[in-house]
């Protein structure tokens, strides 16, 4: 490039770069934005973490309900948190708030590396790497997911850790280095569960890769195991857990996200959210399952594909080929289980985000090529500008759209509901967080509710009616208008609550103890 497109550049991306950190601490300068930033999801952990740091341990419900509904490591440095601000509520927002802005920075510097060795022989190298952590670092996709309270900023960092581990390690790996890679891996486990697909990726990478002749075969056998059973060995501590104290070794929040879930039935959404996450630009919900939207996704997937076998055919490096093949591993573990076995498709975005960066550097790939190719100059700016406009327009959409869609409750039940009393909801995240004594009815983090679904909406009207917490009853359900028409269908929460409040337009409903 020339010197004046390198200056171009180099503002192309300080523009990005600046429009994801303005984005990220924007929340900061007003209260209501700040609280609202963190989701649905990112409250139950918080709420979880601070009853840690209260030294309630990892319960909800005003530390009388035990869950293992959240994944621990995040949880655990959240409550660090907490601990420090004295379970200071709003400034624990404001403490996470700030560390995720730190964890998605070191992610992009992870991924800076992972791309300048990986790419080392590639004359552009630097455009190259420069414009996929820009992209990713700024786009609408990563500030959702990154900003969300939840533990999918560390576990992508985590992930690009080891990959920059796994495929800068050139020589060959000794047993030392076979027990540090199992070691960060049975951590990663710690920060979410499907981290066991990257660990079989790791294993099978490092088996087959390399050459087959049989001496060596054997020793990378070895130090398989060895990556496996000390992975295995660190991540034994939260399975026993699982295990003995709620039964099973999947969380029941993935046991609840997973009931009644028919096989395949995410399959459908895997092309739009892998297409959504190669151009690093979100897809509305409402069009993701569209055949509209399915069918140019598969065709465009397809395309790629062929375009990463035919590069997999030319690769010589074994440092791209580690790479290539880590990650595809991963990805496939990743769409077997998401797209095959889970539920839960509103959530997939987020199960698939680890990949994320990755797909943003093959984008950034073929966007250095094409741009290159282009002769005119105004047509490079203007696409330029054209897409850093339609990205502030789609942010600041997605602001507005989540705006509002769970305080309602809360603001309803600070008005209305004293803090000795009980409540119930679906939605219990913000509920949950701003108000101590609430009662999780999905069973995401309520092993009772959990039970009590797998059993029969009967079940769940029962345990509605009778829960009984220091002679204390539920005394209000509050949540969005059609999960309490859905609620207020069973006879028995219709003998005992009646409807005070409907307004469809807050999307708010309460029920209350007759």
């Amino acid at each position: 490039m020339s010197s004046i497109q390198n200056r171009y550049f180099i503002i192309l991306i300080t523009l990005l770069i600046s429009y994801g950190v303005v984005v990220r601490l924007v929340p900061l300068g007003n209260e209501e934005s700040m609280l609202q930033s963190i989701s649905e999801d990112g409250y139950l952990m918080m709420t979880v973490a601070r009853n840690i740091a209260l030294g309630l341990g990892m319960t909800t419900s005003n530390g009388t309900i035990p869950t293992n509904g959240v994944q621990p490591l995040t949880t655990f440095l959240w409550s660090g948190v907490y601990w420090l601000v004295g379970g200071d509520k709003v400034q624990g927002v404001l403490g996470i708030i700030l560390i995720q802005f730190i964890i998605a920075a070191l992610a992009a510097v992870l991924l800076w590396q992972i791309g300048i060795r990986v790419l080392s022989s590639n004359p552009a190298k630097h455009y190259i790497v420069a414009l996929a952590i820009a992209m990713w670092y700024a786009s609408p996709v990563t500030l959702k997911h990154t900003n969300n309270g939840l533990e999918t900023g560390l576990y992508v960092l985590a992930v690009l850790g080891i990959v920059l581990l796994v495929v800068t390690l050139t020589r060959k790996w000794s047993l030392r280095d076979a027990v540090l890679v199992g070691f960060l891996l049975g951590i990663t486990f710690w920060i979410r569960n499907d981290a066991v697909f990257l660990i079989l990726a790791v294993c099978l990478m490092q088996l087959f890769l390399e050459t087959w002749q049989r001496h060596e075969l054997w020793q990378r056998f070895i130090q398989v195991n060895v990556i496996g059973m000390t992975a295995v060995l660190i991540a034994l501590p939260w399975i026993i857990y699982n295990k003995v104290n709620f039964g099973a070794i999947m969380p029941i929040s993935g046991q609840s996200e997973s009931l009644n879930v028919q096989f395949g039935e995410n399959l459908s959404l895997l092309p739009s959210v892998l297409i959504e996450y190669f151009f690093m630009f979100p897809l509305p919900n409402s069009l993701q399952r569209q055949l509209l939207i399915i069918l140019p996704s598969t065709i465009l997937l397809i395309a790629i594909a062929i375009g990463l076998w035919q590069l997999w055919l030319r690769l010589h490096s074994p440092t791209e080929r580690q790479l290539f093949v880590l990650v595809g591993l991963y990805l496939l573990g990743l769409c077997g289980f998401y797209g095959l076995y889970f539920g839960a498709y509103f959530f997939l975005e987020r199960y698939l985000f680890p990949i994320s960066p990755f797909l943003a550097l093959l984008w950034a790939i073929v966007v250095v090529w094409a741009w290159l190719k282009v002769p005119w100059r105004p047509i490079r700016y203007g696409i330029s500008i054209l897409f850093i406009l339609t990205m502030i327009g789609v942010t600041g959409y997605l602001h507005i759209k989540s705006y509002n869609k769970h305080f309602q409750l809360v603001n309803w039940v600070n008005q209305h509901v004293s803090e000795a009393e009980w409540i119930a909801s679906t939605q219990t995240g913000y509920l949950g967080y701003f108000h101590d004594r609430t009662i999780n009815l999905d069973g995401k983090v309520n092993p009772e509710a959990l039970i009590a679904r797998q059993q029969g909406g009967d079940k769940l009207a029962q345990y509605l009616v009778n829960k009984n917490i220091d002679s204390q009853r539920i005394e209000y359900i509050i949540d969005w208008v059609f999960l309490i028409n859905r609620i207020e269908k069973y006879p028995l929460v219709n003998q005992n609550f009646h409807l005070i409040v409907n307004d469809p337009q807050q999307n708010l409903a309460v029920l209350k103890r007759q």
